[in-house]
């Protein structure tokens, strides 16, 4: 038996697909350390850096913007 398409059929159909590929995304601020304070003896140095992510279809893209105090020496 044929199934009837009627004009809330579609609409409901439409509104679950686009839910489906909604994009997740975040924004803000975060903390990051020094790459140089990872060695042995030296002193941890942290910032606060901008960041924005966006997953999509499976696609991960990240951005950090900023910029983390001088080392130590």
């Amino acid at each position: 038996m044929a199934r009837a398409i009627t004009r809330g059929g579609i609409v409901t159909t439409v509104r679950a697909a686009v839910a489906a590929i909604e994009p997740w995304y975040d924004w803000g601020k975060i903390s990051v350390e020094r790459m140089e304070s990872l060695r042995p003896n030296k002193t941890v140095t942290d910032g606060e850096v901008r960041f924005f992510e966006l997953q999509w279809l499976g696609v991960h893209i990240a951005f950090q913007i900023g910029r983390t105090p001088k080392g130590i020496r």
